[in-house]
């Protein structure tokens, strides 16, 4: 009866006390998800963070490449020529005129085409000219080549020994 007549004197106290220490259950289960989420999502901020640090470091690589390409992929008239002349030098070959032709862009390279007459003494130079511009480092295509036989300006015969030359080449540039 004693225990009766205590929970009947307390009955409001103790329903206060219950769904308080249930409110403190309950806040507890729900500040650890929170806690939970919050972690998870300080992770995810973190991650995130560290991708766009790469991201970032990427695109100033790729600007520092596309900016090396410009720099280092685009021949010059004078460059091309000279490698052209120097290798007629090295096999004996003279060069009488060289003309720059049309340049034609595509995604990856550029072709463009010069028009060359050389003199050579004989076949041989000519053949040796020929095989050393298309094994030189730079890609050089030969397109058209011509050849006749070298007259004289005075009397209009043929000379026997020279040839005059006149070949269409075409540098290739990747990009």
């Amino acid at each position: 009866m004693i225990s009766m007549d205590f929970f009947s004197e307390y009955k409001d106290k103790i329903i206060n006390a219950a769904v308080m220490l249930l409110a403190v259950f309950v806040a507890f289960y729900l500040y650890g998800l929170q806690n939970q989420q919050l972690s998870s999502l300080e992770e995810s901020k973190n991650e995130e963070a560290r991708k766009s640090e790469i991201i970032e470091s990427l695109n100033r690589v790729e600007k520092r490449i596309n900016s090396y390409k410009k720099t280092f992929t685009g021949k010059d008239l004078g460059s091309v020529i000279d490698a052209m002349t120097e290798i007629a030098k090295d096999t004996g070959v003279k060069v009488i005129s060289v003309k720059p032709g049309s340049e034609h862009r595509e995604s990856d390279y550029t072709r463009s085409s010069f028009l060359i007459v050389v003199r050579a003494a004989d076949y041989h130079a000519l053949g040796n000219f020929i095989s050393r511009l298309e094994n030189y480092k730079d890609l050089f295509l030969i397109e058209d080549l011509n050849i006749s036989a070298v007259t004289d300006s005075m009397s209009g015969r043929k000379l026997d020994s020279d040839l005059d030359v006149s070949l269409k080449i075409s540098a290739i540039t990747c990009f």
